[in-house]
C-alpha cells in the first residue's frame, strides 16, 4: 500500500524544545492508545509518550505567558470530537507513524485560534494527527506495522481540555505543566 507524503515541518532529530498544546483522549480510548504506543515503543526500541494531538507546538515564550494565553484560548474553544481515521507515516522522526485526524471545522478552527493568539499565523498548514511511534525507520518497517495493526481506525474521543506540556529534550523528559478546561 502506497502512503501519501506531506510537506515536512519537523526535523529528523529526536529532541524538541519549548512547550506544546495537546488535545488528549481520556478513558478507554486513552488506555487503548497508550497500550499501542507502549507496545510499539517496546517492540521497536523507541521513545514512549502519551497519546495526543498537537494543537500547536514549539512555543518558546515564557511559561507564564504560555499559560496565560492558553487560559484565554481555552475560553475561545468549545469542546469537540476528534476522530482518528487512517494510519499513515512520513520520513520524519516525530511523524514516523500516526493516525490521521479527521479535519473537521472545529479541529481546524481551534488550531487557527491558537496560531492567532500565539502569533504563529505563518506556520505551515496544520495537519492534525496522533502519533503512534517516533523514530527513523524505512518504509518497509512502517508498512509491516500498518499491515499488522490495520490501516483504519474508528476511534473517537471528546476533547474537553487543552494540556500544556513542556516538550524540551527527548520525549522521556516531557511533562504536563497544566490543563485548561474548554468553555
Amino acid at each position: 500500500m502506497k502512503r501519501s507524503r506531506l510537506n515536512s515541518d519537523h526535523t529528523t532529530q529526536d529532541r524538541s524544545k519549548g512547550y506544546s498544546l495537546w488535545l488528549m483522549p481520556t478513558g478507554r480510548v486513552y488506555s487503548e492508545l497508550t497500550r499501542l504506543i507502549f507496545r510499539l515503543s517496546r517492540e521497536w526500541s523507541t521513545d514512549n509518550f502519551e497519546p495526543h494531538v498537537t494543537l500547536l507546538g514549539g512555543l518558546l515564550d515564557s511559561e507564564e505567558a504560555i499559560l496565560s494565553k492558553t487560559s484565554q484560548l481555552a475560553a475561545w474553544i468549545r469542546p469537540c470530537e476528534i476522530k482518528l481515521t487512517t494510519m499513515d507515516y512520513l520520513d520524519e522522526f516525530f511523524r514516523c507513524l500516526f493516525f490521521r485526524v479527521e479535519t473537521t471545522e472545529s479541529v481546524m478552527d481551534a488550531n487557527l485560534k491558537a496560531r492567532s493568539l500565539f502569533k504563529r499565523r505563518r506556520d505551515p498548514k496544520h495537519v492534525p494527527h496522533l502519533s503512534l511511534m517516533y523514530g527513523n525507520f524505512g518504509s518497509p518497517v512502517k508498512e509491516k506495522i500498518i499491515a499488522d495493526i490495520g490501516c483504519e481506525s474508528n476511534l473517537r474521543f471528546k476533547v474537553r481540555t487543552i494540556h500544556v506540556y513542556s516538550t524540551t529534550g527527548k520525549p522521556r523528559d516531557w511533562f504536563r505543566v497544566r490543563e485548561f478546561t474548554l468553555k
